[in-house]
C-alpha cells in the first residue's frame, strides 16, 4: 500500500547478541514444525522468544526466511496485513501483489484477501518460513489469521507466530489434528547449564553453589539472568555478587512493572498486586477471599492464559503460584502504592485460612498483618500436628513483628514459636528461643510444657549433631511423659528423634526399639507409620549391610511418600539416602547422585546433621567416579556444616577423608584422623593403610587385633576382603579361596561397590583372573565395576615424579588459565585460535601423562605446577 511506511527494522530479525546462547534442542523443535499448519512460541516478557527465533532464522539456509516484528501500530488490522504481505518479499519480491491491491482498494480485510495471501504463500520456494514476532500487538488480526491458518500451504512454507500469550487461533483443533508445534515458557526458561554458559559469555564466573542459588531464584528467566550478568560483568565485589544472587534489584522490578504489569487492564494489575500477599498456593477461593471479587477464578485463569508468570501446581490448573521473583516484585509494589491496603489484605487472608483450618498459613498472614499474638495462639497447639500431617515443607515465619522477649510470660506460645522454627528449618533461631525459654524458668517441672520443651531441645541437639545431648534430653522428656501419663502428638517427637540419633551413633538395636515405639504410639500419623519409620529402618539396615531389607523398606517408604505427597518433606530424607546408598552399591552412580541432590534440596541450610550426612554421601559417590579431590573438598564442606558436633558424628568425616587420602597415596594423614574412630573401624582403616604401603604383615596384624564382636554384616565383608587382599599381596596360594568366600558373601547380599573399592588388590585380582571366575550375572557386573574403578583410580604418590620434559612458556600459560576458563576464553585472552589452544593442550596432556582436563589439573597440583 503506497500510503503505508514500515521501518526497515520491522522486516528483519533483531541482531543477535554477542552473548548468545544457542539452543539446538529448541531449534530442532522449530524445524520439526515445517510440515504443520502453525508453529507458536508463547512466553512471558523476557523469556527469550525473539532471540531464539532470530538465532533459528540465522541458522536456516539464506533466502528462505522472512521476518515481521509487530508493534502497537499493528492494532490496526489493515496495517498489520499490509506488513504481513510485505515481509515475504524478502524471499519473493512480487509476493502478494494481488492481495495488496485488494487490501488497498477495500481498506479492510476480507475472505478474498485471505485467499490471495494463502495462494501467494503456496508459490514461495519449498522450505520457506514466515516469522511473526510479538503477535500479541496484532490481536485484532486474529479472526482473519485463523482463516489463513486453515488455508495455509504447510507443505511449502512454515508459519511461525511468537506472542506473550496464546493467540486465539483455534489451537485446540490444530493440536488434536497434529498440525501444531508449540514452544512455551517452561521450554524457554534456561537450564542450569545454559544459565552457567550465559554468565560465562558475559565473562562472569561464580561458584557452583552461587550459580545454583541464582538459577533457583530466577527460575531460569533469561531476562533476569542477563540483568544479573550485566551487574556482575567486570566486578568481583562480594557485595555486588550477593545482590545479584538475590535477583531483586531495581532493574528487575522496573522491567517487570513497565513491560508486564502496566500493560495489563487495571483490574488484572490490581488483582495481581492483591494476590501477591498469599503464601504458597493461589486458588480461586483464596484469591476471592482476599480480593473479594466474585470473578476471581476467571481473573486467575486469564492471568494463566496470558503467561503472566503464573506457575501451575496441578495438572487441572486449579492451583498456582507466581514466579518467585515476580511475587517479590508485586509485593514490593503493593506496599509502595498502598501499605494500608496490604495490611487489610493480609488480615483477610489470615481469617480465611484460619476458617479453613490451615493454621500455618493463617499464622503467616497474622504476623504480616502485625497481629503476632493471634498468630502464636494458633501455633502453640497445632505446630506438631500440622508438621506430621501436612506434606509441604513449611516456609519460615516472618518474625519481624514478633519480639520473643515478652513471650517468656506466655511460655506455651514461645515454645510453639520455637518448635515451628525448628520444624521449618530455622535451626539457629529455634535454638535461641529454646534457650530463652529455659533460662526464664517459667515452666513447672513434670508438666506437659516441660516434656514438650525437653522433646524439642532433643530435636535441636539432634539436628545440630550434638548426639549425646540429644539422647539425654529425649530420655528426660520421655520420663516426664511416663510420670504424668501425657498422651499428645508432641510425644511423637521423642522416638522420631531417637531413631535417627541412634543410627548416627551406630546403635542399631536401639534405633530399632525406637522405630517399634513410634509405630506403637496411639493414633500414629500415616506420614510417620508409612514414610518416616520405614525410611529410618531402611537407612539403618543399609549401614548394617542388610541390603535386601533396606531396599524393601526404602521402596515402600518411597511409594507411600509419593501417594501421600511427602516426597519433598523432611521425612523423605532417610529413604532417599537409603535409595542413594543402594544405587551406589550397585554402581548406578547417576541415580545415586540424583537422589543425594534431592536430599540436599530438602536439608541444605536447614537441617545441619542431615546436610552433613548427605554431603558425605556425595563425597562417596564422587570418589566412586574417581573425583577424589572433589570428594575431599566435599568432606571439608560437610565438617563446616556441623561445627561443634559430637565426636561420634565427626568420626564419619574423619574416616571418609582418611580413605580418600589413602587412595591418593597419602599414608601419613590417615594416622592423624583415626583418633575418634571406634576400635573395629580403626582396625579396618589401619589395615587399608598398611596394604597401601605394601605391608601385608601389618595389615593382617591390624585385622586380627580388631575386635570381632559386634561386627556388622558390611564390616565383616570388608574384613574378609582385606584379608584376601593381604593374601594376594603376599602371593598366598590360599588367596583364591579367601576371595571366593568373600565373593560368595557379596553375591548373597548384593554387594558390588564394596567389593571393588575396599582394596585395589581385590579389584586387580578380579580383572586379571576374570577368565577363571565362574561366569554369572554377578561376576559380569563385578568385572565391569572393577575395570571402571581401575580406570578412574587416581595416581598414587609414587607417580608424582617430575616431568621428563618441561612445559614451554606458552603451555604453562595455558595451564594457568585452564582451571577457570573455557577453551574459547583462553583463545580470546591469549589472542590465538581455538585450534592453537587445543594443540598446546595436547602437548600438555602428553607431558603430564594424562588424558583429560580433570586429570591434568590434578596432576599439575601434585607437581606444584598450579
Amino acid at each position: 500500500m503506497r500510503s503505508t511506511r514500515f521501518a526497515v527494522t520491522k522486516l528483519r530479525p533483531p541482531a543477535l547478541p554477542a552473548t548468545l546462547i544457542t539452543r539446538p534442542a529448541l531449534h530442532e523443535r522449530l524445524t520439526e514444525g515445517a510440515d504443520q499448519r502453525l508453529t507458536v512460541v508463547v512466553g512471558s516478557a523476557g523469556a527469550g522468544k525473539s532471540v531464539l527465533l532470530a538465532d533459528w532464522a540465522a541458522a536456516r539456509p539464506p533466502g528462505v526466511t522472512s521476518w515481521l516484528s509487530c508493534d502497537r501500530a499493528d492494532a490496526d488490522p489493515v496495517r498489520f496485513w499490509a506488513a504481513f504481505i510485505e515481509a515475504p518479499r524478502a524471499i519473493e519480491s512480487g509476493f502478494g501483489a494481488d492481495a495488496a491491491d485488494l487490501l488497498a482498494m477495500d481498506m479492510r480485510m476480507s475472505a478474498d484477501v485471505t485467499a490471495s495471501v494463502a495462494n501467494a504463500a503456496a508459490e514461495l520456494p519449498a522450505g520457506s518460513a514466515i516469522i511473526v514476532d510479538d503477535f500479541q500487538y496484532a490481536a485484532a488480526a486474529a479472526p482473519h489469521m485463523t482463516d489463513l491458518v486453515e488455508r495455509w500451504p504447510s507443505e511449502a512454507v512454515q508459519l511461525v507466530l511468537a506472542s506473550r500469550y496464546d493467540p486465539p487461533l483455534r489451537q485446540h483443533r490444530l493440536r488434536m489434528s497434529g498440525q501444531l508445534t508449540e514452544i512455551r515458557d517452561r521450554d524457554l526458561y534456561f537450564s542450569l547449564t545454559e544459565s552457567r554458559n550465559l554468565l560465562a559469555n558475559f565473562g562472569v564466573q561464580m561458584s557452583d553453589a552461587d550459580l545454583a542459588l541464582l538459577h533457583e531464584r530466577s527460575e531460569g528467566w533469561p531476562a533476569v539472568l542477563q540483568m544479573a550478568a550485566l551487574s556482575l560483568r567486570g566486578n568481583t565485589d562480594p557485595a555486588r555478587l550477593a545482590r545479584a544472587i538475590e535477583v531483586r534489584g531495581a532493574a528487575t522490578a522496573d522491567y517487570f512493572i513497565s513491560e508486564v504489569l502496566e500493560q495489563q487492564p487495571p483490574e488484572v494489575a490490581q488483582f495481581m498486586l492483591d494476590t501477591s500477599i498469599l503464601v504458597g498456593e493461589l486458588t480461586a477461593d483464596a484469591c476471592a477471599a482476599v480480593t473479594r471479587r466474585q470473578d476471581a477464578a476467571a481473573l486467575l485463569h486469564g492471568i494463566d492464559a496470558a503467561y503472566l508468570f503464573l506457575v501451575a501446581l496441578d495438572d487441572e490448573r486449579t492451583c498456582f503460584r507466581y514466579h518467585r521473583l515476580v511475587r517479590n516484585v508485586l509485593r514490593a509494589e503493593l506496599r509502595a502504592r498502598d501499605r494500608a491496603r496490604e495490611q487489610e489484605l493480609q488480615l483477610r487472608a489470615a481469617q480465611w485460612f484460619e476458617a479453613t483450618g490451615d493454621t500455618r498459613r493463617a499464622a503467616h498472614h497474622y504476623l504480616a498483618a502485625q497481629q503476632a499474638d493471634r498468630a502464636l495462639a494458633l501455633l502453640q497447639d497445632r505446630v506438631v500436628l500440622d508438621f506430621l500431617h501436612t506434606p509441604t515443607a513449611p516456609a519460615p515465619l516472618v518474625l519481624s513483628m514478633a519480639d520473643p522477649s515478652p513471650l517468656v510470660e506466655t511460655p506455651e506460645r514461645l515454645l510453639g514459636l520455637a518448635a515451628d522454627l525448628l520444624l521449618s528449618g530455622d535451626t539457629a533461631r529455634g535454638g535461641e528461643y529454646l534457650d530463652l525459654l529455659e533460662h526464664a524458668g517459667k515452666i513447672p517441672a513434670d508438666s506437659a510444657l516441660a516434656a514438650r520443651l525437653a522433646a524439642f531441645q532433643s530435636f535441636h541437639y539432634g539436628v545440630t549433631g550434638q548426639l549425646e545431648a540429644s539422647v539425654r534430653t529425649a530420655l528426660a522428656a520421655r520420663a516426664i511423659q511416663e510420670r504424668t501419663q501425657l498422651t499428645d502428638e508432641w510425644n511423637a517427637t521423642v522416638p522420631l528423634v531417637l531413631i535417627r540419633v541412634y543410627t548416627c551413633l551406630g546403635d542399631f538395636a536401639a534405633a530399632e526399639r525406637e522405630a517399634a515405639a513410634a509405630l506403637a504410639a496411639p493414633d500414629v500419623a500415616d506420614s510417620v507409620k508409612l514414610v518416616m519409620v520405614p525410611g529410618a529402618r531402611a537407612l539403618a539396615w543399609l549401614e548394617v549391610g542388610q541390603l535386601a531389607e533396606a531396599a524393601d523398606a526404602a521402596g515402600a517408604a518411597d511409594a507411600s511418600a509419593q501417594r501421600l505427597g511427602f516426597s519433598q518433606h523432611f521425612f523423605a530424607v532417610d529413604y532417599l539416602r537409603a535409595l542413594s546408598g543402594l544405587a551406589l552399591e550397585r554402581r548406578d552412580l547417576d541415580i545415586a547422585e540424583h537422589l543425594t541432590e534431592q536430599v540436599l534440596l530438602i536439608t541444605e541450610h536447614r537441617r545441619p546433621v542431615f546436610e552433613f550426612l548427605a554431603l558425605l554421601d556425595r563425597a562417596r559417590i564422587w570418589a566412586a567416579r574417581g573425583q577424589v579431590r572433589d570428594a575431599l573438598t566435599t568432606v571439608e564442606a560437610a565438617r563446616k556444616v556441623v561445627i561443634g558436633a559430637s565426636a561420634a558424628l565427626l568420626a564419619r568425616a574423619d574416616e571418609q577423608e582418611a580413605l580418600l587420602r589413602v587412595s591418593l597415596g597419602d599414608l601419613r594423614s590417615p594416622a592423624e584422623l583415626i583418633g575418634r574412630l571406634p576400635a573395629t573401624r580403626r582396625g579396618l582403616l589401619l589395615a587399608r593403610v598398611a596394604l597401601a604401603a605394601g605391608d601385608h604383615h601389618a595389615a593382617r596384624e591390624h585385622l586380627q587385633a580388631a575386635p570381632l564382636s559386634g561386627l556388622t554384616l558390611r564390616q565383616a565383608l570388608v574384613r574378609q576382603l582385606l584379608l584376601a587382599a593381604a593374601a594376594i599381596e603376599r602371593d598366598d596360594p590360599a588367596a583364591a579361596g579367601m576371595l571366593g568366600s568373600a565373593l560368595h558373601t557379596a553375591r548373597s547380599h548384593g554387594f558390588l561397590n564394596t567389593v571393588v573399592t575396599t582394596a585395589p588388590q581385590v579389584a586387580g585380582y578380579v580383572v586379571e583372573h576374570a577368565a577363571q571366575l565362574r561366569a554369572d550375572p554377578f561376576i559380569e557386573q563385578l568385572i565391569a565395576a572393577a575395570l571402571q574403578v581401575r580406570a578412574t583410580q587416581p595416581a598414587s604418590a609414587a607417580d608424582s615424579r617430575a616431568l621428563t620434559e618441561p612445559l614451554t612458556a606458552a603451555e604453562q600459560h595455558i595451564l594457568d588459565l585452564l582451571p577457570t576458563s573455557t577453551y574459547l576464553q583462553i583463545a580470546d585472552m591469549l589472542y590465538i585460535s581455538r585450534n592453537t589452544v587445543k594443540t598446546h593442550l595436547r602437548s600438555v596432556y602428553q607431558k603430564l601423562g594424562v588424558a583429560s582436563r580433570s586429570e591434568a589439573l590434578a596432576r599439575a597440583v601434585d607437581l606444584r605446577l598450579l
